[in-house]
């Protein structure tokens, strides 16, 4: 293009060649668009101090300055409108196109500040207007996409199709228009996409990959594979997915382009995400990183940190996700901080603009009549009063917009503990389960032992000895003697019978083989002495229980009978155990001289009742004690039914 500039004859015409050249280099190398700028001025000479080229200067010098110094371009696009609105008839013309282009960058960097609909409003008010002056059909089209896109981005889809559909009846046959048609079908796919319109998504995809082999080198053709890497996502086709996005990333690579490099790594994150690949999603978010902590856009930042500390937190990587929740903390409170400052800012701008005018008018009321002076203080009261409305309510409800983001990152760092702190509470069920179940196992096995080895040694020494005891008798032997061995034989029985007992404490076979009713019947029965009767009652019982749950409600039985046998100085004990709606209900209450509740009362009945809680928060149960010194006590244990699926059998 610079060496065809050299072919001019026509200063002026250079000149604005030089412009357009700057306008192209301003996206990649802001030095080589200000000297073609610089270039351009110096042919023009003193024509630059017409409303016509001055113009047209600003305008550039506003393209150069778009990305590094919004404010700045900003002023200069305003500078460039008012003086193309004063150019004269024979260039009007082309003053109006250069205007068009003016109004669309000024929406473009208001969009950049969240002004979505203001975009919209200046696109419908002020672009459309003056591209229909011209009677430029690209143009035309360019600005109806515009008008889309924004629309699209205020998730308007439906009515972000009506402009793309405008925008292709205006574009679609427009041969030397390839970039510009690129751009809108791979935008009204995109728009399709995200009203789940996949088959229309897929006609303009297939289109734009028509224009795409057109123009390989265009700077959208990455878009497009992102645009089309999300489709095929959609649609559950992640293969295709991935062919895509890897091929715009490499295209975006070559092109340098670091925001698109950026935008495709992301999409490439979201399509591992939602095929639920977190350890590919978490690389690909550690690529984004870099290229997101060197561009000034918090909200970037604020997003990817957000999905590090969930995606390490699917990954049960629990401190790494600490670190990411503390950074996005970090980023929103920025984000919260700059806005406020912002909003600050204009309030206090319309501020002093209103004290100005204040001003203005008391200077002129001390020339006019008291009458008029009278009115114009009104008007001013009028408007502090109005000012002061607008402080109060900006200022309510930036209050209250601050308190409840505040209150949302209060919630999501607690859902964020809470899920830590339920993965170590899981951890120490899981180690006190265990200890359970061993300590069930070895009971077992003493029991077996003391019943079949010791138990059976006993039973055979007493047979030995009932047969000395017959012998002796035969051979008239002293009586004393026999006696003595009747004696040991008699204590021999009593042991026997003490080891029975003791076994089936250890592992009661009725609770083995006849079920929960019937083992704390038993237990009962067999814990009832001359001085405490022991009364049992039972309601709907089932006979399916797990192994681990038919030992923890036993245990809990035997602890509470064993303390109201040891401390409660009861004549009287009852048992109820029933089940309704899926909970097991469980009570064991005396009529004995109760304890008042305390730790240190809790304490000298020993380690009965941390066993019992022990176990019945095992089983997810709920314990309530009754009691008061002098008025006996009560034991309620509710244990929901549904928890224990996810208890395992020993």
């Amino acid at each position: 293009m610079y060496r065809q500039l050299g072919q001019i004859k026509n200063q002026e015409e250079k000149a604005v060649g030089l412009l357009d050249l700057s306008f192209f280099w301003s996206d990649h190398n802001v030095t080589k668009a200000l000297h073609y700028i610089s270039e351009a001025k110096n042919l023009l000479g003193t024509k630059i101090q017409t409303d016509y080229y001055g113009g047209l200067i600003a305008f550039y010098t506003a393209s150069v300055y778009f990305d590094k110094d919004p404010d700045k371009a900003k002023d200069l696009y305003m500078e460039a409108e008012r003086l193309l609105q004063k150019v004269d008839r024979a260039q009007e013309l082309k003053a109006v196109r250069y205007r068009a282009r003016i109004w669309g960058s000024y929406g473009a960097l208001l969009q950049r500040e969240d002004k979505a609909n203001e975009y919209v409003d200046i696109l419908l008010d002020k672009v459309i207007p003056l591209a229909e002056q011209t009677k430029d059909v690209t143009l035309l089209g360019i600005n109806y996409q515009n008008v889309a896109m924004n629309l699209m981005n205020l998730q308007e889809y439906a009515k972000a199709a009506q402009y793309y559909r405008k925008a292709l009846s205006l574009l679609r046959e427009q041969a030397n228009a390839s970039e510009e048609r690129l751009t809108l079908y791979v935008n009204a796919a995109r728009n399709a996409l995200y009203a789940k319109e996949y088959h229309q998504s897929k006609m303009m995809l297939d289109t734009a990959s028509v224009i795409a082999n057109l123009i390989p080198n265009s700077i959208y053709v990455p878009m497009y594979h992102t645009v089309a890497g999300s489709y095929h996502a959609a649609v559950k086709n992640f293969e295709k997915a991935h062919e895509h996005l890897s091929e715009g990333l490499i295209t975006a690579k070559i092109l340098k382009n670091d925001e698109l490099i950026s935008t495709l790594l992301y999409d490439q994150f979201k399509v591992y995400q939602q095929n639920k690949q977190h350890v590919k999603a978490k690389g690909k978010l550690l690529e984004v990183l870099p290229y997101v902590e060197k561009t000034s856009s918090l909200a970037n930042k604020q997003m990817v940190y957000y999905h590090l500390a969930t995606t390490t937190v699917s990954l049960n990587q629990y401190q790494e996700a600490v670190k990411w929740y503390e950074a996005y903390k970090v980023v929103t409170d920025s984000l919260f901080t700059n806005k406020n400052r912002a909003q600050i800012l204009e309030l206090e701008r319309k501020y002093q603009t209103t004290e100005k005018e204040k001003e203005l008018l008391k200077i002129k009321s001390q020339h006019q009549e008291q009458s008029l002076a009278l009115q114009k203080n009104r008007s001013i009261a009028i408007i502090f009063a109005s000012l002061c409305t607008l402080l109060f309510v900006l200022g309510f409800t930036w209050y209250r917009t601050q308190k409840s983001k505040k209150r949302l990152l209060e919630q999501k760092e607690l859902l964020l503990q809470e899920e830590l702190k339920n993965h170590r509470q899981k951890s120490t069920i899981h180690q006190y389960n265990a200890m359970l179940q061993g300590e069930e196992k070895e009971r077992s096995r003493l029991a077996r032992d003391l019943h079949d080895g010791l138990g059976g040694m006993l039973a055979s020494v007493k047979m030995k000895l009932s047969a000395v005891t017959d012998n002796m008798g035969l051979q008239r032997v002293d009586a004393v003697a026999i006696g003595d061995l009747q004696s040991i034989i008699s204590q021999l029985d009593q042991s026997v019978n003490e080891l029975r007992r003791v076994s089936h404490n250890l592992m009661p076979d009725s609770l083995l083989y006849r079920g929960l009713e019937d083992a704390i019947r038993d237990l009962c029965k067999s814990m009832t002495q001359s001085c405490m009767s022991i009364d049992f009652q039972s309601f709907r019982l089932r006979g399916d229980y797990s192994h681990l749950f038919l030992m923890s409600v036993y245990r809990i039985v035997q602890e509470l009978l064993t303390n109201a046998l040891k401390h409660s100085e009861a004549d009287q004990v009852w048992v109820q155990c029933s089940e309704e709606n899926d909970i097991l209900h469980l009570s064991v209450e005396d009529n004995g001289k109760g304890f008042k509740q305390s730790t240190e009362n809790v304490n000298n009945i020993g380690m009965g009742l941390s066993n019992i809680r022990n176990r019945i928060a095992l089983l997810n149960g709920h314990f309530e004690i009754d009691t008061y010194p002098g008025k006996g006590s009560s034991f309620h244990v509710q244990i929901p039914m549904y928890e224990q699926q996810n208890v395992p059998n020993s």
